[in-house]
């Protein structure tokens, strides 16, 4: 697979990491900002369940050295699951019916959206990991704005859920996620459809581009730069 030059010279992923990117707050929202406030091009990137992790805080500074403004809002407000909570199937679904619902998490979606607007951002886009992947879905088949979307080793995806998109769709599974094929071809007939992609990461397993991946070990790092990668060629065509 080919990339344009500026998606091969994207910056690849280091173990050991200094953010470059300033934290502050939209209203009461906290978020990480990354990238320069007069690009045009705005991305939201939805974090895993793990909260603010040095994994996710990197792509966002990669995305912004590639030109866009990305805006990493703080959803669970300081209060990410541990490993040992998602391991508990009663803590996990209070926190999918609760704190990780699209209900509750809409109103910091649309507040990301109205920011960029105010700051003459003209197309705007969606990166969602694990459970972000299931609320960038939901955005964009129920908000208006949104340009495109991205979906990276997602989770609690349904049947039905890729049919009601209504902008381009990139979807980066890894081993660990189902086969999408059916719900992939579901968009089939929808006029941006020829802008939607699906490929697999079989080699990975589910959170190797988020706080899950150990990017000190090269072959992560190099899958993960793969699929960042795929995030800036997909977002300069429907940005």
């Amino acid at each position: 697979m080919s990339f344009p030059a500026a998606c091969c010279n994207t910056p690849p992923v280091k173990a050991a990491y200094t953010s470059k990117g300033t934290k502050g707050n939209i209203g009461d929202l906290e978020c990480y900002f990354s990238g320069s406030k007069a690009s045009k091009r705005g991305i939201l990137v939805n974090y895993d369940i793990f909260g603010m992790h040095a994994n996710v805080i990197q792509l966002c500074d990669i995305l912004g050295e590639m030109g866009f403004y990305v805006v990493l809002p703080d959803l669970v407000h300081g209060k990410p699951l541990t490993e040992a909570e998602v391991g508990n199937r009663d803590i996990f679904n209070s926190f999918c019916k609760n704190a990780g619902s699209w209900e509750t998490n809409e109103p910091s979606y649309q507040k990301v959206l109205d920011y960029f607007k105010q700051n003459n951002v003209e197309s705007v886009g969606a990166i969602g990991f694990c459970w972000g992947g299931k609320m960038v879905i939901t955005a964009l088949s129920k908000l208006k704005g949104l340009k495109g979307g991205a979906i990276v080793h997602p989770a609690l995806i349904e049947a039905g859920d890729m049919a009601k998109v209504n902008a381009p769709l990139m979807v980066l599974p890894s081993k660990d996620e189902p086969d999408f094929t059916a719900e992939f071809d579901s968009m089939k007939d929808k006029a941006f459809f020829s802008q939607c992609l699906m490929e697999r990461f079989d080699d990975m397993f589910h959170g190797f581009c988020g706080a899950r991946g150990d990017w000190s070990n090269s072959e992560q790092a190099k899958r993960a730069n793969d699929a960042i990668k795929l995030l800036v060629e997909f977002f300069n065509k429907v940005l």
